[in-house]
């Protein structure tokens, strides 16, 4: 009974609070329209009896029909249709007003609820004038037809006094106390919603003073001796290599903590569940956190109180919660201290625990904790090198896994950090996933004492394993290249002939494969091709032997595919080192490859879509980056009350270099403390922080403020292309001083220029890669056709694919030689 009690009571405090997601700004509209409904239903609910009663049975069956309208306005409401939900309130409410008024005329009080419930328009949110202003002409048109109609037209209904009177002074009463009520608890509410935002506001740019500093330490710690052992032409010693690699890692850590909130907080997150028998996987994380647990002199164990219990989940994302408990124990556990990973569990749960006997928490800072900024203050995360995210995180990911997470703790005494995972309904035994901290968070003890490996031997440390496949028709040679890998620890396997040995390629798919040039049935030259166009192994080194050693073939087996070429004879010792080079290569190629499509997704996470919801603008973007990482930037804001921003930057560079300024950029721009007030402000806001950080690189950058209200355009350039504004299909001049690059001159001194527009204007931003391309005869894009290309853009339903074709066609093919990105931005 009791559970059922409280069950219910958590729905009924359901309907008074404001639907999961909603802004803070605007909970206080959710919250307070909510209440009117519940109150109103309950009050037509009386009234059906009221009118059994009194033997007004159409007014009875009215009012039953207006508890399930409110009951609909409630769903509707709580499924975050607040302006909806509110035209049926007040609908319900006229139809209520004129039923009353036929049946027993104007004094029968109904009316005033109306008017009274019609200034309940002002619930709407902010940008509703015209609909508050005509809903309030509605309603008084609606009462003047109402107020004649009851001079006009008897009621059917007539109630002798003294009755009437009572119930028209009730009604004034009810209507008093009511609206009283109402308007202290619309601005209760609305002061405690403000009162978050303020807080919440605090917690934000404490966090972003926080992430600046924690990206700022490791990038100086990473800058400072390269930049020192360059300027002197010196290498990097091992001290210094060693605290390279570890603020190199401390960033990563950090990025990818920003990127999950993001991708959780954008609903991006998918998990790759399976089933993890968790005891094993507390042995395995245990493990893997020894080494620094031993260096620090602090006692780490494990208390498994049951095993075998199963869980279905995203180990990788498991391994981010226990890493963040453990090395926060870890960090604030003094030397000599004690660390306990314990495994118990429930009826339902699996619960997984991390307790210390470190400096603890205090009380004030649990409460908070697990939030998004939960410990984003100056004082707090300076002693603690923290932003604060790891612990969010954790909670975003336990909680999608269907657990919980929380915390016990002490001051001065120590810490309980743990979490739940919902056992698995399968209790059975499944295949064990090792944990990834052998690979991801190797202790650095280990690394000062693993030395680089000597570049100029040709044996290399990971060959055992590594499967060579030896295509030669001569069995002597054969069995000869045979020997010489297998001494060298390769497996190896060998082929008669090219046919045979790519069937053998495609079954083995071998890591490199070592073949002749003239063979029968299909030469080494068929057979490089073939391997070339068949996916799932054109990636396999492939070394060419042969007697025939002219320029001519060298150059026909290189454009066919083949990575080296070793002429017949050749020496055993030059033959291994090729090897040996080969299978680096490959292993550096696939490496690099994986970390490109690493930064690729990365950068991707930075990138918008065009907003859709700006009523007043309508936003068209073509984005084409030659590299997987690009050097063009764009970005969106909505700053509120009608206000706009949109940017294009460009870094002077490709590569790994640009997309880390790319990141540069994207936390600027996504500060709260990035200047609104004029686009020139705003780009030398930039500059000051990207000055001295861009290692060399420049950033050109155009940004664009548009004011709906006012229906004007602000715009700064900083050694930026001029933009392209287009009305009636005549291109206006908009020629102003560009201003100087970002990142390279500690004061940009950038102007800006401010001029009304009107509906249908298009202005284009866009980076310079549009105007250099250059066609056949080596003559740009920028004055032979692209501001016509611009004006006839809006003749076609397909914005990017027409400017492209264009482009295509002028260039000679859609291969193009830098970054691409045109934002159209058409006035509504």
């Amino acid at each position: 009974m009791k559970f059922l009690f409280e069950k219910l009571k958590s729905k009924i405090l359901l309907l008074f609070t404001a639907p999961k997601g909603v802004d803070l700004r605007f909970q206080r509209y959710y919250v307070s329209t909510n209440s009117i409904y519940v109150l109103a239903g309950l009050i037509h609910f009386l009234f059906i009896f009221f009118f059994a009663i009194v033997g007004a049975p159409e007014l009875m069956y009215f009012n039953m029909g207006s508890v399930l309208w409110f009951v609909l306005s409630i769903w509707i409401n709580r499924k975050q249709f607040l302006v909806t939900s509110l035209y049926m309130c007040f609908s319900e409410v006229f139809a209520h007003a004129i039923v009353a008024t036929i049946y027993f005329g104007w004094g029968a009080g109904y009316q005033y609820y109306a008017l009274l419930f019609s200034t309940g328009i002002f619930l709407l949110p902010p940008g509703r004038i015209i609909q508050k202003f005509s809903s309030i002409l509605i309603a008084c048109i609606a009462f003047s037809g109402l107020f004649y109609y009851s001079s006009t037209h008897p009621p059917i209904y007539v109630w002798e006094s003294p009755y009437l009177e009572i119930v028209n002074v009730s009604n004034i009463i009810f209507s008093s106390l009511f609206h009283a009520g109402f308007a202290y608890y619309f601005t209760w509410s609305a002061n405690q919603a403000e009162n978050s935002l303020e807080n919440e506001h605090k917690a934000q740019t404490a966090f972003f003073q926080n992430i600046s500093h924690e990206l700022r330490t490791p990038l100086t710690l990473i800058s400072g001796p390269a930049e020192i052992a360059f300027r002197k032409g010196e290498t990097i010693n091992n001290d210094e290599l060693k605290m390279i690699v570890n603020n190199a890692r401390r960033l990563t850590r950090l990025v990818n903590q920003l990127l999950d909130i993001q991708k959780i907080t954008a609903g991006k997150m998918s998990l790759q569940t399976e089933s993890i028998e968790v005891s094993k996987y507390i042995q395995t994380v245990l493990e893997s956190f020894l080494p620094y647990s031993t260096k620090k002199n602090i006692q780490l164990e494990a208390i498994i109180t049951t095993s075998e219990l199963y869980v279905d989940a995203d180990i990788e994302q498991i391994d981010k919660c226990i890493y963040n408990f453990v090395s926060n124990a870890l960090k604030f556990t003094p030397t000599g201290g004690r660390i306990v990973i314990s495994l118990e569990r429930n009826e339902s749960d699996v619960i997984v625990s991390v307790t210390d006997n470190g400096v603890g928490i205090e009380e004030k800072q649990l409460q908070r904790l697990f939030s998004r900024y939960g410990i984003s203050t100056a004082s707090l995360t300076r002693e603690q090198e923290g932003t604060g995210l790891g612990l969010s995180l954790v909670k975003e990911i336990i909680e999608l896994h269907g657990g919980k997470v929380g915390c016990v703790s002490k001051l001065n005494e120590g810490s309980k950090f743990f979490f739940t995972l919902p056992l698995s309904k399968n209790q059975t035994p499944a295949k064990f996933v090792p944990s990834l901290y052998k690979s991801r968070n190797q202790d650095l003890t280990e690394f000062q004492q693993t030395k680089p490996s000597n570049t100029n031997t040709t044996k290399i440390n990971y060959k055992s394993g590594l499967h060579i496949l030896i295509v030669e028709d001569n069995p002597d040679l054969r069995s000869y290249l045979g020997s010489i890998f297998t001494r060298e620890g390769f497996r190896t396997s060998v082929a008669s002939d090219g046919q045979e040995g790519f069937e053998m390629a495609i079954e083995l798919k071998p890591d490199l494969i070592i073949t002749d040039l003239m063979m029968p049935k299909k030469s080494g030259l068929d057979l490089i091709q073939d391997v070339r166009r068949t996916s799932h192994i054109t990636y396999i080194p492939i070394i060419l032997l042969t007697a025939k050693a002219d320029e001519q073939t060298r150059k026909e087996v290189t454009e066919e595919g083949a990575n080296f070429f070793l002429a017949k004879p050749f020496s055993d010792i030059e033959l291994i080192s090729i090897v040996n080079n080969a299978i680096k290569l490959k292993e550096n190629e696939r490496y690099l490859e994986k970390e490109k499509i690493k930064l690729q997704k990365l950068q991707s996470n930075f990138l918008q879509t065009p907003p859709s919801h700006w009523s007043s603008l309508k936003i068209d973007l073509i984005f084409q980056p030659t590299e997987i990482v690009s050097g063009d930037y764009y970005f969106f804001q909505d700053w509120g009350n009608g206000n706009y921003g949109v940017h294009i930057f460009d870094v002077s560079g490709h590569g790994v270099a640009a997309g880390v300024i790319v990141g540069m950029l994207h936390l600027i721009l996504s500060s709260p403390d990035i200047p609104k007030d004029n686009p020139g402000n705003f780009l030398e806001h930039i500059n000051q922080i990207l000055y001295s950080h861009t290692g060399g690189y420049f950033v050109t950058g155009i940004s664009l403020f548009y004011d709906t209200k006012k229906k004007s355009v602000q715009i700064a350039r900083a050694g930026h292309p001029n933009p392209i504004y287009i009305q009636n299909d005549n291109i206006k001049n908009l020629d102003y001083p560009a201003g100087k690059a970002l990142g390279i001159f500690p004061d940009a001194q950038i102007q800006f220029l401010e001029f009304p527009v009107q509906s249908n204007d298009d202005i284009f931003l866009y980076s310079d890669g549009w105007i250099e391309i250059a066609n056949s005869e080596q003559k740009f894009w920028e004055g032979n056709g692209w501001e016509n290309t611009l004006i006839e853009s809006n003749r076609f339903p397909n914005f990017s694919e027409f400017v492209l074709q264009q482009a295509s066609a002028f260039h000679g093919d859609n291969q193009f030689e830098d970054d691409l990105t045109l934002i159209r931005i058409k006035i509504l």
